[in-house]
């Protein structure tokens, strides 16, 4: 057998250390490579040592790293050593250094003579710069900041030396010195001052000193020179040389005495010593006269007892200055003991009950004293007197619920309801002194829980109380007073009404005759089986129950035929100028009235028999109405063209086009006028084209009709313009769902303008279609009252969401809102109301109580526009009608004037509601101060800490008293994106 041995090939570096220049503490690298690194590990000597790494000095792969070179630890030879692992052979690459440069500062001292003491005049001195450094610095020496040249000084780089030969006073002042080399430049960190005395030089022995005395009182100044031979002293008051006078008295040794001090006398004062040799010595002190300023008085304090509590006092401004301390019935606080004076402050260490009362700071000084009273009180906490109860209270009537606690403060009370501060503005309630809480107005929906805080600085103490609302005996809804049925049809009338007890409904006829044999009652309906001329009369609905009584409801039913068309007009095609006839022909009782419409325009025809006309008639009728008609056109024409020139340069002052529709209101109106466009020409076969549309806004109301009993309510909110609002479950609104929670807002209003504008919102939540507006989900009309079914959100509206973010209650605050939060909320409320306006709709009624909001942060645009309760503060009454006031422009509320533009000035406030947490704007201003500022075009609301400044900028763009210079939604949306994604906000 043979064995084969293969011997490696020895290790060879292909990169060795090389010796290089550094500078102390800057980085720097020592480089080792093989040439086949494969199973090699490096290390490194210095002077022979293994080095291990620091954070300082480490191996980088195979390289040696220096992050910072010091010059003293790495000092002299480094050397890589390679080891294969394998093999166990090892090999040493050649030694490399560091030719350190560096740079230390060092100090000004004296060499010769060894102490300053020693120093004399005209005797050789030598100072030494203690900079040092590699390669060796030059030198270079300054006095009181200027450079000193070899030509007039003996200085030696070497030795860094500076030596007087022959120092004299001529000689004095500041001494320090610079160096520079390869590794920088620097100064001494410490300068020498030479002070060499001559005594023929004027020297100070007696300094004069301030004085400050009463007016009409002496001063008197003491200066004294010593020199050979003896200097003369002289006075100065500014520049005036002062003579002996009948106030002012100059004394041979100096001495100044002014008798009788005036205002005019006060100032500085100038001592100036002259000798034989050398300058002038001159000594300033100045004279003033004796003040002192009152002090302010100070607000009492509160303190909570068994805590430490420093209290200062400032003094107040005087000359001299005046001395603090404190007294309490008259007698100085120690400056030991529990409650003490520390310097000019108060301590108490702790707080006791027995320490509530009165203390007098006192400043004095010469010109008097000055007191300055302050009262504490130590604050307990609250001892309950009358704890909340629950309590039933009666639907229609005030309420009250009882809270009162005592306490040292008399206590401040606050209530919530559902956790929900109750406002003190909020009119439906009343908070008196004594901590009792009134419901001015007791609804149903105030069946809640109510919690009583009593806080004083010692503490709090709360209490929790169940409203339990006695409903009174009422209809759900009255039933309307006038109905009509049809003849010859199955109708059924409605009442219904809630009590304490679930009452019992009867129907019976107002004139005591029995009901006929095909009316009956079925549960509380009043059910005829086929409607008869005789059914016609006065009604009456009786609700009761054995609580509560009776109610009645008087309902007044006439019978009547429902029209019926007998001939329908048709499409009809004809040539401009030229006669148009369109037949129509219907029956009813009573007669009806005949209405045809265009687009734009009604036209009402009232026919009193159906008797076909003549044909010789018709004709001069048609002729007739041509005539008048094409007479009508030209002057509607003429009148439209020059209205339409008007509205022009109106558009092209303002920057604004006027609206199609209106949440809440219709059509826009400007200057409190409803606008219309009035075509120029009018085709006849519109008429077609409207009926057709109005065919298909029907068919899609039917789609969205919602069964009724599928409609469970779980509370009512609130109440609005329209009637009430509801939270309800509804079975299988949505595809998917069992039952979805809704917004249900009811029509209980007989107001013709209502229930119109009423329609109108439901139409327009069918017509948009956006992810941040909510969707009209159905509706109820087939019986009183009507409604209108919304989507909803888990956190409900966004006011009430943000005043629970920023709630001092832990157990129901939520987590925090970040910025990013708030510009992502106005975000999605900019995206609705962009879609809104691009549908040319005007919400009117835009502010945080009207968004909807998700757990997960999500936004929609709602109108539960709660204004007759919940949110009647936040509205205002004027020219009999409420408005949301504090989020208008003035020509919103001045003109009637509603636009996108108006929106987007309610989107502002808006904004500025998302970072107050949901505060009121303009809280600490009455409805009529608002109203007087937007009328001087004064109105905007504060910078709010917190709000990013991009932000406020564009409210205060929305709140342009110029509609022209407000931003569009498209432009808002594109600034808030940009906001989104900007990573300082």
């Amino acid at each position: 057998m043979k064995v084969l041995c293969i011997q490696a090939a020895p290790i060879q570096f292909t990169k060795e250390p090389k010796s290089q220049d550094a500078l102390h503490g800057r980085s720097a690298m020592l480089r080792c490579e093989v040439s086949d690194p494969a199973d090699i590990q490096y290390g490194w000597l210095n002077n022979g040592q293994p080095l291990d790494d620091t954070e300082r000095r480490f191996r980088e792969v195979s390289n040696l790293k220096f992050t910072a070179v010091d010059r003293r630890v790495d000092a002299g030879n480094f050397e890589c050593v390679a080891t294969n692992t394998v093999t166990g052979e090892e090999a040493h690459s050649t030694n490399a250094s560091f030719n350190i440069k560096w740079l230390e500062s060092g100090g000004v001292t004296l060499k010769e003579p060894t102490t300053e003491a020693e120093i004399e005049s005209s005797a050789p001195v030598t100072l030494r710069c203690h900079i040092d450094g590699h390669p060796r610095p030059t030198c270079q020496w300054f006095r009181d900041g200027m450079r000193l040249t070899e030509k007039t000084h003996q200085i030696n780089n070497k030795e860094r030396t500076l030596t007087f030969k022959s120092a004299s006073p001529d000689d004095n002042g500041l001494y320090y010195c610079c160096a520079k080399n390869a590794a920088g430049h620097v100064c001494s960190n410490a300068n020498f001052t030479l002070n060499i005395i001559d005594k023929s030089f004027p020297r100070p022995v007696v300094t004069p000193m301030d004085q400050v005395v009463l007016k009409n009182e002496e001063a008197v100044f003491h200066c004294q020179f010593t020199a050979v031979p003896e200097p003369t002293v002289e006075w100065y008051y500014d520049a005036e040389l002062l003579t002996n006078k009948s106030r002012v008295i100059l004394y041979t040794n100096g001495t100044l005495l002014i008798t009788q001090v005036k205002p005019r006398n006060t100032g500085s004062y100038r001592c100036v010593g002259r000798g034989p040799r050398g300058p002038d010595v001159t000594l300033e002190a100045s004279l003033l006269i004796a003040e002192i300023e009152d002090m302010s008085p100070r607000q009492s304090r509160v303190f909570t007892a068994d805590t430490m509590q420093r209290v200062s006092c400032m003094a107040p401004r005087g000359k001299p200055q005046p001395e603090v301390w404190w007294e309490r019935e008259g007698v100085r606080v120690p400056t030991e003991g529990r409650v003490y004076q520390e310097g000019s402050e108060l301590v108490f260490s702790p707080t006791e009950q027995g320490d509530s009362g009165s203390y007098t700071c006192v400043a004095q000084n010469k010109a008097g004293r000055k007191t300055q009273e302050l009262t504490f009180t130590v604050a307990t906490a609250p001892v309950w007197v009358t704890k909340p109860q629950d309590s039933y209270l009666e639907e229609g009537r005030p309420g009250y619920l009882h809270c009162h606690a005592q306490a040292t403060p008399e206590p401040e009370v606050t209530w919530h309801r559902n956790s929900i501060m109750v406002m003190p503005e909020d009119p439906r309630f009343t908070v008196f002194p004594n901590g009792t809480l009134r419901i001015n107005n007791v609804e149903v929906y105030d069946g809640q829980m109510y919690a009583c805080v009593s806080r004083t600085e010692g503490g709090k103490l709360s209490g929790n109380a169940r409203v339990y609302v006695l409903e009174k005996l009422k209809f759900t809804p009255t039933p309307q007073p006038s109905q009509c049925l049809e003849l010859d049809k199955e109708v059924n009338i409605q009442c219904s009404a809630t009590g304490r007890e679930t009452p019992i409904i009867k129907w019976t006829k107002a004139d005591g005759g029995e009901l006929l044999p095909h009316v009956e009652m079925r549960n509380s309906q009043l059910h005829f089986t086929k409607v008869t001329r005789s059914d016609a009369g006065n009604y009456t609905c009786i609700a009761s129950n054995s609580l509560q009584g009776e109610i009645r409801a008087m309902v007044g039913l006439t019978v009547a035929v429902y029209i019926r068309f007998k001939l329908e007009p048709e499409n009809t095609t004809v040539y401009q100028g030229h006669t148009a006839i369109l037949h129509c022909q219907a029956t009813a009782d009573p007669e009806p009235r005949f209405t045809h419409r265009d687009d734009n325009n009604t036209h009402t025809t009232t026919l009193s028999s159906f008797a076909p006309y003549k044909m010789i008639q018709t004709i001069g009728l048609s002729v007739g109405a041509a005539v008048a008609y094409i007479i009508v056109v030209l002057g509607l024409m003429f009148y439209c063209k020059k209205r339409r020139n008007a509205k022009r340069l109106q558009k092209g002052q303002e920057g604004e086009e006027p609206e199609m529709e209106c949440l809440n209101r219709g059509a826009v109106q400007q200057n409190g006028h409803t606008t219309a466009e009035i075509q120029e020409e009018v085709a006849l076969t519109s008429v077609g084209t409207t009926a057709a549309a109005e065919k298909r806004h029907s068919s899609a109301n039917e789609k969205l009709q919602f069964p009724r009993e599928d409609l469970h309510t779980i509370t009512t909110l609130g109440k609005g313009e329209f009637g009430e609002v509801l939270l309800a479950k509804a079975k299988g609104i949505e595809e998917g769902e069992e039952e979805t929670v809704v917004l249900v807002k009811s029509l209980q209003s007989r107001d013709e303008q209502l229930q119109l504008d009423f329609r109108r919102e439901a139409d327009m939540f069918s017509k948009l279609s956006h992810g941040n507006v909510v969707r009209l989900l159905g509706l109820c009309r087939e019986a009183e009252p009507h409604y209108m079914i919304l989507e909803y959100y888990d956190l409900g509206d966004l006011k009430q969401f943000l005043r629970i973010s920023n709630s001092k209650d832990e157990k129901i605050k939520s987590q925090p809102i970040t910025t990013k939060t708030r510009v992502s909320i106005c975000a999605q409320v900019a995206l609705g109301m962009e879609h809104m306006s691009n549908h040319r709709f005007v919400h009117k009624d835009l502010a945080a109580r009207n968004c909807l909001i998700s757990g997960q942060r999500s936004v929609k645009i709602s109108a539960p526009s709660l204004s007759k309760d919940v949110y009647n503060s936040e509205y205002y009454h004027y020219r009999q009608a409420w408005i949301p006031l504090r989020w208008l422009p003035a020509e919103s509320v001045f003109e009637d004037d509603f636009s996108t533009k108006s929106d987007v000035w309610a989107f502002g406030v808006l904004m500025w509601e998302v970072f107050s947490h949901g505060e009121l704007p303009y809280t600490k201003l009455s409805d009529d101060e608002v109203l007087e500022g937007l009328q001087a075009g004064k109105m905007k609301l504060p910078v709010l800490d917190g709000c990013p400044s991009k932000v406020y900028k564009l409210m205060c763009r929305c709140w342009a008293p110029s509609l022209k210079e407000r931003p569009s939604f498209s432009e808002v949306v594109n600034t808030l994106g940009d906001l989104s994604s900007d990573s300082n906000v």
